[in-house]
């Protein structure tokens, strides 16, 4: 089932039979669920999860190339990662929550499907938090969505990607942005302040990691050092 399929079904149902199985500690993965069909690389980490029955959000965003003329340039090497690499991006520890991000995913595979002709650099946003118990799933979900939708339409997201709630209730979301430039001006933007807003009365604790993500031509790994 494509994504416009599955959002075409969503749309068409009504908000109480949504959202009538789901509560405060449904993991926000389950929600996606009802809007998203996701491939994952067999074999994989997140494939081993998807079998006991864990949903991993794993978003590849193609930029368009007339996106090459906006202020905030989408360069050709972003278009080369998305196409090349990223499709194939996925996690390659369960334990990614408590695991350093350099760790936690498949760098230097996807830096060997770029190629070693490529280079160019790229900017990181980790974000690890521990979800309260009596959080809004439903709340958290309606604002992460329109947070997401309006960063797409920003320009200079590559990669999103949002691992399933452990038992404990912990999580980790990456953003893989063309540039920091494209990343601050996404924060600037109505429903990211919104989302934001809801961090101190959903989560226990959460953490934001900003990291640099940089592969020199010649060499097939990505170099990746923590802001």
């Amino acid at each position: 089932m494509t994504d416009f399929e599955t959002q075409s079904q969503y749309e068409h149902q009504t908000q109480e039979q949504q959202f009538a199985a789901l509560n405060a500690t449904t993991s926000l993965e389950t929600l996606y669920k009802l809007l998203y069909s996701t491939q994952r690389p067999n074999g994989s980490v997140e494939q081993s999860l998807k079998d006991q029955g864990a949903v991993i959000r794993n978003s590849t965003i193609h930029p368009p190339t007339s996106d090459l003329s906006s202020s905030l340039r989408i360069r050709p090497v972003d278009l080369a990662l998305a196409e090349r690499g990223l499709d194939h991006f996925h996690a390659i520890t369960e334990d990614y929550f408590h695991v350093p991000i350099p760790e936690v995913f498949n760098w230097n595979e996807v830096a060997e499907l770029l190629g070693a002709e490529e280079e160019g650099d790229w900017y990181i946003v980790a974000f690890r938090s521990v979800r309260k118990v009596d959080a809004d799933a439903k709340a958290l979900y309606d604002a992460d969505h329109l947070a997401h939708t309006e960063a797409l339409e920003s320009g200079g997201l590559l990669k999103y990607w949002y691992g399933s709630l452990n038992e404990k209730r912990e999580c980790l979301a990456s953003c893989i942005w063309s540039s920091r430039d494209f990343a601050r001006q996404a924060t600037k933007k109505p429903y990211h302040l919104l989302a934001m807003s809801l961090a101190s009365r959903m989560y226990e604790s959460y953490t934001l990691e900003r990291w640099s993500l940089v592969k020199n031509k010649g060499e097939t790994v990505f170099h990746l050092t923590q802001l």
